[in-house]
């Protein structure tokens, strides 16, 4: 797939003038590319492919709107970055705060970009094209020195995280990097860039793909992977990492005094705090009211803050449910029309492998350990 959509890529770049049927066509990829995948990402909740297209038609609409050689080069050594740096995100949810945040950030470079085209910056931007070496590199490429570098220090960095993770994402960011590297080079001799920008759109859009097709075992009710994915991770960790579990305290009282309904719901709730932890950990139901969460590249002490923010969220959140009212003797029970706010709290136990070659299984169960010293110290605590 990949070396399709880069073949037709240059084959379009070179038929000069398109053909009159194809050229609406090539016009309005852009836009559906980059629209209609974002809406998709979105939809799919795939949040790295919505800010990699966001930055792909950032780029785009940069080399279209400024001439200048200072949008050239800013466009160049920035686009690089920010595809490395999307891939190796954790996946989250860009209408939180922190995904906000990151969609926060391309605009900022979009603006600094901006700002380069006036006069009193020609200084700075002047350094984006200053050579690192004493070496004539333009016979074979229009982009400046540093954005080499920095084409060639992300590839090698997005491929570790590829062999690292072995997920589909991270390959479609690879061959993105190469789709935009030639985007950027055709135009500085005077190409179309949009078409490579296009093709780097839907190399990502592929890695989402297939991603999305692998199958995934959710919980009907938290929408967390379960047991079974827990264990096909717990097979991918790389040599640094810590897991965690995680208990609802009291949650087969809570289940028995409101209900059903309220329990799945406070379930959900909890879910989501754990989807949104820190420190990129990944959530899993295990069943019966206990979770998992998995921190790569992360220590056990560090892990702890981060679920210690999220046992503090769920201390503070109330859910909001209706019980039975208390009747007469001798009159039907009648039930839904008190409400009452509940809340609930969390136990945690975090544990981490003491050597390298130290099976996952046992780190799990030194994390049930410590949480087993949460509970009997008094519940509502993160134990390590």
């Amino acid at each position: 797939m990949p070396a399709l959509l880069l073949s037709i890529a240059a084959a379009l770049v070179l038929v000069r003038p398109l053909p009159d049927w194809l050229a609406p066509a090539v016009q309005a990829a852009p836009l559906v590319v980059f629209g209609g995948g974002a809406l998709l990402g979105l939809f799919i909740q795939r949040g790295r492919l919505v800010l990699g297209l966001m930055v792909l038609a950032l780029a785009d609409l940069a080399l279209v709107r400024f001439s200048g050689r200072a949008a050239f080069d800013a466009v160049a050594l920035l686009l690089p970055l920010n595809l490395c740096a999307i891939a190796w995100l954790g996946e989250g949810n860009l209408l939180t705060v922190r995904g906000g945040s990151q969609l926060g950030l391309p605009l900022l470079q979009a603006v600094a970009v901006v700002i380069l085209q006036h006069p009193q910056f020609s200084a700075l931007a002047a350094l984006l094209k200053r050579p690192l070496v004493a070496a004539n590199l333009g016979a074979w490429t229009a982009l400046p020195q540093l954005a080499l570098f920095a084409f060639a220090a992300a590839l090698c960095l997005v491929l570790a995280r590829f062999l690292v993770d072995g997920r589909a994402p991270s390959g479609g960011a690879a061959w993105a990097l190469v789709a935009s590297f030639l985007a950027l080079d055709g135009a500085g001799a005077g190409g179309r860039a949009s078409i490579h920008f296009v093709a780097a759109g839907l190399l990502l859009l592929v890695g989402a793909a297939r991603e999305s097709l692998r199958p995934v075992y959710l919980d009907d009710v938290t929408g967390l992977p379960v047991s079974f994915a827990l264990n096909k991770a717990l097979r991918r960790l790389p040599r640094r990492y810590a897991l965690a579990r995680v208990e609802i305290d009291e949650f087969a009282t809570f289940r028995e005094e409101h209900g059903a309904d309220a329990a799945r719901r406070m379930l959900r709730l909890v879910a989501r705090a754990l989807t949104n932890v820190g420190g990129h950990g990944h959530a899993f139901y295990c069943g019966e009211y206990v979770f998992a969460v998995i921190f790569r590249r992360t220590s056990a002490q560090a892990a702890a803050r981060h679920l210690e923010f999220v046992r503090r969220t769920i201390e503070r959140a109330n859910l909001d449910v209706r019980v039975a009212e208390p009747s007469r003797p001798g009159q039907p029970k009648r039930v839904g029309s008190i409400a009452r706010t509940v809340s609930v709290t969390l136990s945690v136990g975090v544990a981490q492998p003491e050597d390298r070659g130290d099976d996952p299984h046992e780190v799990l169960r030194a994390a049930d350990r410590a949480l087993d010293h949460a509970k009997e110290a008094g519940e509502n605590r993160v134990s390590t």
